[in-house]
Order: C-alpha cells, then structure tokens, then sequence
C-alpha cells in the first residue's frame, strides 16, 4: 500500500509539475498537431451536460499525444489542480487521433499535449460538466415562442 502511495504521489507531482512549467515560446510546435473535434480550440471553456467526449485531432506520424484531466480548485485566487486521470495515444501513420475521455460533475481542466522528436504542442480548456438533475429541470421549464403561458 505504501508503495503504491509513493507512486500516486509521484504521478501527481509530476503532472502538476508539468502543468506549471511554461512551455518555451521558442519551442517548435509537432507537425500538424490540430484538434479537430471534441475540444473548440476556439473557446477556453465550454459546458455540457455530457459524461463522455470524443477528442479527435491530427498530428505528425508517430507524436504522443497526452489528453490529462484535472479538477481546478480557486481558493484566495490561488489555483490549483488535482489530478484526475490521463490517456496516452501514439499517432499512426495516417496522422490521425481520437480518443473518449470521461468527465467528472463540475469543472474539467483538460490539457491535450503533442510531442514529437523534442516538438511540443498543447491545447487547454475547461470543460464544466452540469448534472442531470439540472438538464431535467431546465428541459421541463423551456417556454415555447408564441405560447399563451406567458
């Protein structure tokens, strides 16, 4: 058990230490690395009701690619971030990825990175999950245009 401790530990310090660390802007991005669906590169959060993503992107040939989920926590401004769970996908020869993710209720501080032969890409965002009860709720209140209910 101890052990297993110790490396959940050091799972975590790692992740956290890697979030922290800025990504040199002088660091070449991996070929093609682009998320195509599943993440609006757009935005830097967006919500849903959604328990599952699909995160599909394209890369060079043979890039890692690492989809980390953590849950933020604000306290006094100071934020920090719990690790929740990865996902590990090496990018075959058509260029082409794609992964489910799951989400947890609430916030979901997803980071989706590509390496590559010392390359580094990486895309962030937040993704809020809302719970059922509140897509139940809002689904039976939504008023109809034109409804005498008003």
């Amino acid at each position: 058990m101890k052990k297993f401790l110790l490396t959940v530990f050091a799972l975590f310090t790692l992740a956290f230490v890697m979030l922290a660390m800025p990504v040199s802007a002088h660091a070449a991005p991996v070929n093609n690395f682009k998320i195509t669906s599943g993440i609006n590169t757009e935005k830097t959060s967006e919500i849903t009701f959604d328990s599952t993503r699909v995160v599909s992107g394209t890369a060079e040939a043979g890039s890692s690619i690492a989809i980390t989920i953590y849950e933020p926590t604000t306290v006094n401004g100071n934020t920090t971030y719990k690790y929740i769970r990865s996902y590990s996908i090496t990018v075959g020869s058509s260029g082409i990825f794609s992964q489910n993710i799951s989400l947890k209720e609430g916030k979901n501080y997803v980071v989706v990175a590509a390496r590559k032969d010392g390359k580094y890409s990486e895309v962030r965002t937040t993704i809020t999950r809302k719970n059922a009860v509140l897509k139940a709720t809002l689904s039976q209140s939504i008023a109809v245009p034109g409804s005498s209910n008003w």
